[in-house]
């Protein structure tokens, strides 16, 4: 076969894109953290800098080109501090032995040259047992646990929660409320502190969306003590909890629990294909909240190299 791989375009290639991702979650079942949502996320995403057409060249489509038309069997994605993934068609495993050496040469050439130690990395969930080989052939060693993929089985029951008293869950008035959203997904993420009206505004125009599964829960004093999103895709119907968290000063009262219970809820009438948490924290707090929400766990593990 004849492959080739080219240049991400968002405005042409993301329907493309997200389809194939879909699609390899339809045909081989496995959780990975490129979803479509957050290949959409990569330009409508509420934190962060606002999305140009450079950042583009993070991303890279790998087509077959003996097919009547070039048909995407792979789409890599290399993100500026080193780590990437490689979201690829079963039927062409065997592509990963080119697309690794690829993704190493596009670390080099995208270096600023600022760093005493080139560093590339990618997170692998312990299930993907030919991805694990060929890395070890090319040179990566395993860095340990570095993340959790959380998945919720479709046919176990909701989970039940109450809010403490005074406390409240909704969904979040935007662009009203602005500030008091910022405020505490900050409180959380740090790199969202310089989330604007303008972020937001794309944020709630990406498909993903929808204002009742944007929710927060409200402290008595009216300020915002714990929030999630479930983005979910209106392709593939793969629902994604993120982001969540809660506030510093409200913790310890289940409000992580009650937030996403309700997200959990309010999902089913969009018939969700699958209801992840893909590269959640593995901290005890984050461990004890996903068990307590019928999460299963799998380790995901950082293969690592200096070039």
């Amino acid at each position: 076969m004849t492959y080739r791989m080219r240049d991400f375009h968002f405005n042409e290639d993301f329907d493309s894109a997200r389809k194939f991702l879909g699609d390899m979650f339809k045909m081989t079942g496995e959780h990975y953290t490129w979803v479509p949502s957050r290949l959409e996320n990569h330009k409508h995403g509420q934190c962060g800098s606002e999305y140009t057409p450079e950042d583009d060249k993070w991303i890279k489509i790998w087509e077959n080109v003996d097919d009547e038309g070039p048909a995407i069997v792979a789409v890599t994605i290399l993100e500026s501090y080193g780590y990437f993934w490689i979201n690829i068609h079963p039927d062409h495993q065997e592509l990963v032995k080119d697309i690794i050496p690829a993704l190493e040469k596009q670390r080099r050439q995208m270096s600023k040259g600022d760093e005493e130690e080139l560093k590339i990395g990618t997170p692998v969930p312990i299930s993907f047992r030919a991805r694990i080989a060929h890395l070890k052939q090319s040179g990566y060693e395993d860095g340990g646990v570095c993340e959790h993929n959380r998945i919720r089985p479709l046919d176990i029951p909701l989970p039940e929660f109450q809010t403490p008293e005074g406390y409240s869950v909704r969904h979040a008035n935007l662009p009203e409320e602005f500030e008091k959203y910022r405020e505490v997904i900050s409180s959380v993420f740090a790199h969202c502190k310089g989330m604007t009206e303008y972020l937001i505004k794309m944020y709630t125009e990406a498909e993903f969306f929808n204002d009742d599964l944007d929710l927060i829960v409200e402290a008595p004093d009216g300020s915002f003590a714990a929030f999630v999103t479930v983005r979910i895709d209106p392709v593939s119907r793969m629902a994604e909890l993120e982001p969540v968290g809660t506030h510093p000063d409200h913790r310890g009262l289940g409000l992580g629990k009650a937030v996403c219970a309700e997200g959990i809820r309010r999902v089913q009438k969009y018939d969700p294909s699958c209801i992840v948490i893909l590269g959640a924290a593995s901290t005890e707090g984050a461990t004890k909240l996903y068990d307590s929400l019928g999460f299963t766990k799998e380790d995901v593990h950082l293969w690592k190299k200096i070039l």
